[in-house]
């Protein structure tokens, strides 16, 4: 009986538009396009989770889409800021929520990489 593969997972700390840090938790189940994302604010220790369902990637990996409870998500890393930014989009119809975080040039590249590595669908 095969085993099933572990999820692959990444950590890292993003800052949000009034400097307050977060710390972020994204993993992937490769083999069910499924995952989960977690966000804890450092200062009030409190964490948002949030299952994905449907994840695909962009070529550059630049870019993670999937579904959230009804909405559509866009993970967008923004390179040619500095500090470089990560885009949230999430749409029902219309947006719902558009949030930009910032994060260090260490973790852009990280994370890149990271989701260079998933085997997921590219997006078309």
């Amino acid at each position: 009986m095969a085993q099933a593969e572990p999820p692959q997972q990444i950590a890292f700390q993003v800052h949000d538009i009034g400097g307050h840090a977060h710390s972020v938790l994204l993993r992937v189940d490769e083999k069910t396009a499924q995952g989960r994302l977690a966000i804890t604010a450092s200062a009030a220790g409190e964490t948002q989770q949030h299952e994905l369902t449907q994840l695909q990637k962009s070529r550059d990996g630049k870019t993670l889409m999937c579904k959230a409870s009804m909405a559509t998500v866009a993970f967008t890393i923004e390179d040619e800021y500095a500090p470089p930014r990560l885009h949230l989009v999430a749409k029902v119809f219309f947006p719902v929520m558009d949030t930009t975080y910032t994060l260090s040039q260490a973790d852009q590249e990280r994370l890149v990489a990271w989701i260079n590595t998933l085997s997921l669908a590219m997006l078309s």
